[in-house]
C-alpha cells in the first residue's frame, strides 16, 4: 500500500485499531507515487490571422492542468515582415500573452519566428539560442531549429498574400493547402550539418537517459525525410524516443520504425484540412512519463471549464 495512505478503521472492524482494512470500498490501494512520474505539455501554432483568444484559452488551461513545465512548438508571430517596429510589435504581444503561465516554458522556433536574419536576431537576443536541449528526470528532450538557416523567401510576395486574404481565415487557409503538400516532404525546412552533428553529440553524451523527446517546428519525418532525422533516428539507434513537431496545424501520428511521429494541431493558428475534417482541432497536449514510456493525451480547449463551470476566457 502507498506508505502516504492512512486508511481510518470503521467502530465495527474487527482488525487492530490503525491496521489497513482487508477490504473495504475501493478496487484496489495501488495508488502510484514513482518519483520519476511527471507531466509536461505542449501548445501548438497561433499563426495564419491566429483567431482571437484561442492561443490564451491554451495559456489559461495549463495553468488549471498544472503540468511540471511546457514546450511551445513554434510560430508565435505572424513575421514576415521587413518592418522592425512590427516585429518588436508582435513579440511584445507574445510577452503580454505568455506573461499568465505559471510554469517554465520552453521555446522551440518556428518559420514565422525566425523567416529571416533579421527576425533570428530578435529571437537570438531574446531567448539566447535556437536549438537547445535539457534533461528532466532522466529524460532528454532535444529540441531542434527546422529553418537553419532560413529559406529564403520573397518578403513582397508574402506581404501580398498576406494583403489579400486579410481578415479573411478561410480564404487564407485555402490559399495555405493549395500552395503547399502538407503530407509531402518538408521543403522549407533547413537543418545544417553543423547543427546535426550537435544533435548526435547531445545523443551520446545521453545514453542512460529513459527516453528521449525530439522537438521540432516542422516535422521532417514526413515524406522522405529530412536527411537530419535519419542522422538522428541513427545515433538514437534502439533506445525509445517519441518524435513531436507543429508547423501543419492538422493532427496526425504516424508510427515509424515502432516510435510514434506526432504533429500536432493548432492552438489558435489556422485549420489546415490535410487530413479533410480528421485533425482539426485546437488543443494542448499533456505527456505523462510512466515507468513503461509515455501517456499521451490530447485536451481540446473547448472541453476545459474551470472551477466555475464556465468556459475558459
Amino acid at each position: 500500500m502507498n506508505p502516504h495512505l492512512t486508511l481510518g478503521t470503521a467502530p465495527d472492524d474487527p482488525g487492530t485499531l490503525g491496521s489497513p482494512p482487508a477490504t473495504g470500498p475501493w478496487t484496489h490501494l495501488d495508488i502510484a507515487d514513482d518519483p520519476g512520474r511527471f507531466t509536461f505539455a505542449l501548445i501548438s501554432d497561433r499563426t495564419g490571422l491566429a483567431r482571437p483568444g484561442v492561443f490564451e484559452r491554451g495559456i489559461a488551461s495549463l495553468n488549471l492542468l498544472r503540468p511540471a513545465f511546457a514546450v511551445q512548438l513554434g510560430d508565435l508571430i505572424e513575421g514576415y515582415t521587413d518592418d522592425e517596429g512590427k516585429i518588436t510589435a508582435a513579440w511584445a504581444e507574445i510577452d503580454e500573452i505568455l506573461a499568465p503561465l505559471e510554469m517554465p516554458l520552453f521555446h522551440v522556433p518556428g518559420n514565422h519566428d525566425v523567416f529571416s536574419d533579421l527576425a533570428r536576431k530578435h529571437w537570438l537576443d531574446r531567448y539566447g539560442r535556437l536549438h537547445h536541449h535539457f534533461r528532466y528526470k532522466d529524460v532528454l528532450f532535444l529540441v531542434l531549429d527546422t529553418q537553419d538557416p532560413p529559406v529564403k523567401q520573397s518578403l513582397e510576395a508574402m506581404k501580398k498574400l498576406a494583403g489579400n486574404v486579410k481578415n479573411d481565415p478561410e480564404a487564407l487557409r485555402r490559399l495555405v493547402e493549395e500552395s503547399i503538400d502538407w503530407e509531402g516532404d518538408q521543403a522549407g525546412a533547413r537543418v545544417s550539418d553543423e547543427q546535426t552533428a550537435w544533435a548526435e553529440q547531445v545523443i551520446r553524451e545521453n545514453a542512460d537517459v529513459r527516453w528521449t523527446f525530439v522537438l521540432m517546428h516542422q516535422p521532417v519525418w514526413q515524406g522522405e525525410g529530412h536527411p537530419v532525422i535519419h542522422r538522428i533516428r541513427a545515433a538514437l539507434g534502439d533506445r525509445p524516443y517519441t518524435m513531436l513537431a507543429g508547423h501543419v496545424h492538422n493532427y496526425k501520428t504516424a508510427v515509424i520504425d515502432g516510435r510514434d511521429h506526432i504533429r500536432l494541431g493548432p492552438t489558435g493558428g489556422l485549420w489546415v484540412k490535410a487530413e479533410g475534417d480528421n485533425g482539426n482541432f485546437d488543443h494542448v497536449t499533456l505527456i505523462t512519463m510512466e515507468p513503461d514510456g509515455p501517456r499521451i493525451a490530447n485536451v481540446t480547449l473547448e472541453g476545459l471549464r474551470d472551477h466555475h463551470g464556465k468556459p475558459l476566457a
